[in-house]
């Protein structure tokens, strides 16, 4: 793909600071405060090299040219913290997920920073604030706005302003606003999407995004944490909610935010946490296309998942002092 440039980024990442030591001892994402006295914080994750972006760009060559009067979803999944399991894992599960259920075989792009390989798995592009332009850019010149979806599945931990975490290792840190991606959607010309957030404080993204032909999707609301990203979770609580459990039982996205906020609702009150309040928004024009797309799909069993860790004695969740993301 060739390099367009970008315009200056939507809101100001100047005056942040992420604590990692504090993080770390608390178990949760700190509040973050600018002020004055403090210098400039500037994101530290490195471009792209050139090996990445033909990984990528290959990746991008290499998705189904859209079919003309079918409803076609294509998917990007982010997995943005390079430390941690279970963002990877849902993101690779999405992509057996989007191709056995969704009928979008080869139609999925994956960025995932956790640098770990599994077994038979091909190196991923990692995720950046670059890399997630440059797939959005390569999508929408594939899809058709009008007809087809983007499904966008970001899983990562969240900052208490709403920004999406990317880590691609150490000393290594960038982040990705809601404004961020409105503009990245835009400069892209996508058209229908899907976008889900699972993240802590991520309903920040709904009003930032909302727009008739958007369904939005948020693991908590703007002012709550969310959980499961500990070492002990194959999946976050959300994570496992809306994509293991509610979407092998339904293919209405709808339907299965439902299903997935009455579940982590559930877990929430049997393990003793703050409600973290799922958030949902759909515009006016986004159901009758999913409703075509839904109507041309095959009948499909569910897919397992296959992550397992071995469970603590209060089942497959975070230690306590590792719960919130």
């Amino acid at each position: 793909m060739p390099e367009t440039p970008r315009p200056p980024r939507s809101r100001s990442l100047a005056l942040r600071r992420l604590w990692l030591a504090g993080v770390m001892l608390a178990g949760s994402w700190p509040v973050l405060a600018g002020s004055a006295d403090q210098p400039p914080w500037v994101p530290t994750t490195p471009a792209l090299d050139a090996p990445q972006r033909a990984l990528l760009d290959g990746l991008l060559a290499r998705l189904p040219p859209q079919r003309p009067g079918v409803a076609d979803l294509y998917v990007l999944g982010v997995a943005g913290d390079a430390d941690e399991d279970v963002f990877r894992n849902e993101v690779l599960y999405l992509r057996q997920l989007s191709a056995r259920r969704w009928d979008a075989d080869g139609r999925m792009v994956a960025l995932v920073n956790q640098p770990d390989t599994l077994p038979g798995e091909a190196p991923l592009p990692p995720a950046t604030y670059e890399s997630i332009g440059r797939a959005l850019d390569g999508l929408g010149q594939v899809l058709d706005p009008r007809e087809d979806v983007l499904f966008v599945y970001l899983s990562s931990h969240g900052l208490d302003d709403s920004s999406f975490y990317l880590h691609t290792g150490p000393d290594q840190e960038d982040y990705l606003t809601p404004e961020d991606l409105a503009q990245l959607l835009e400069d892209a010309g996508i058209g229908n999407a899907v976008i889900v957030v699972s993240a802590c404080y991520s309903g920040g993204f709904v009003p930032v995004l909302k727009a008739a032909n958007r369904m939005l999707v948020t693991a908590a609301r703007s002012d709550r944490p969310s959980f499961g990203c500990g070492n002990t979770d194959s999946a976050t609580w959300f994570g496992r909610a809306f994509l293991v459990e509610a979407l092998n039982a339904t293919d209405d996205f709808a339907a299965a935010f439902g299903m997935a906020r009455d579940s982590v609702r559930r877990r929430e009150k049997q393990e003793g946490e703050l409600p973290s309040h799922p958030q949902f928004a759909a515009g006016r024009a986004i159901a009758p296309v999913l409703a075509r797309w839904r109507a041309g799909l095959p009948a499909s069993a569910p897919v397992p998942y296959p992550f397992v860790h071995a469970p603590s004695a209060g089942g497959d969740t975070a230690s306590a002092g590792n719960r919130s993301r």
